[in-house]
């Protein structure tokens, strides 16, 4: 397989046995084991991954298999598996459900740190589905996660999803829980939860200062230095408590951590229930000078 691979845009691929066909429209993304593409099949659009390793490109598509057949919101995900030839060559592909939007760090830093909370509780609830199915996502950050314009978050790259009890099979350092020195790289949902609270610290923080903190050398790098970050921090205040117990390890299960994430981030911050309670007292003083004036005319009338 050629990493070399590259699709015309308006050209079109056909499946060798499914006899699907799809034109390219313009290439999403590429990485070491593979490319995706933004095809489109009559009026659809789909995202089309092509491998460029046929075992980690079967394991990918093995997983979504097994997701397809579930109940879940992963349940429509997975279009076509198939191969198509190019250039004398053979190649693999999966066709899965397209989510336009934007990775969520870029979400939350253009559209304010308000959603944050809503945007974790959207990625919390994908979450516990896919545990739910005995998986983990494994490479979970903010590349791997679409926010639409309206909120709603999807999940992307499935190269990282894992068997519960396996080692994960994918994963980014800075959100990984053997990089911080916080536990194994065995696949547990503790472990997405753990990728998880990194994400949201990320989000939250400025790009460059969360840059510097996960650029720290290994020997002086750990989950303190997380736990740090979240500490007085205005934004992750209402979550600090959930994010604490994801980071040490103390969430086994994500819908519990769902549940929690759910109380504390729809309860007011103090400084709104403040605002509620002192913001009528300028426009009571303002009225009472409109109807002391008022007052004044009518009397020297």
């Amino acid at each position: 397989m050629s990493s070399e691979l590259s699709l015309p845009e308006g050209s079109a691929i056909q499946g060798k046995w499914n006899r699907g066909e799809y034109r390219i429209e313009r290439l999403l993304g590429a990485g070491s084991n593979g490319k995706v593409y933004l095809v489109r099949q009559g009026r659809r659009r789909y995202a089309l991954k092509v491998g460029f390793d046929a075992v980690d490109h079967q394991s990918e598509v093995n997983a979504l298999k097994a997701l397809s057949r579930s109940s879940s919101v992963f349940g429509t995900l997975l279009h076509d598996v198939d191969d198509f030839t190019f250039g004398g060559a053979s190649y693999p592909f999966a066709v899965l459900r397209y989510i336009e939007g934007q990775p969520l760090t870029d979400f939350i830093r253009d559209r304010g740190t308000d959603w944050l909370y809503v945007t974790g509780l959207h990625l919390l609830r994908s979450l516990a589905e896919l545990h739910a199915c005995g998986f983990v996502f494994g490479d979970l950050k903010a590349e791997n996660v679409i926010v639409s314009s309206h909120g709603e978050v999807g999940l992307i790259d499935y190269g990282g999803v894992t068997a519960v009890g396996r080692s994960v099979k994918q994963f980014t350092e800075q959100y990984d829980r053997g990089y911080w020195n916080g536990g194994s790289r065995t696949a547990d949902e503790a472990y997405d939860l753990f990728s998880f609270a990194v994400l949201m610290i990320a989000a939250a923080l400025p790009e460059a200062r969360f840059r510097s903190l996960a650029g720290g050398l290994p020997q002086n790098r750990g989950t303190e230095d997380l736990l740090a970050a979240v500490q007085g921090h205005a934004v992750l205040a209402p979550v600090a408590g959930v994010l604490r117990s994801a980071l040490t390890g103390r969430y086994t299960s994500s819908r519990q951590m769902l549940a929690d994430w759910r109380a504390r981030s729809l309860t007011p911050p103090r400084r709104t229930a403040e605002a509620l309670d002192f913001g009528w007292i300028p426009w009571t003083f303002a009225v009472s000078l409109i109807l002391f004036a008022a007052t004044v005319y009518l009397v020297f009338q």
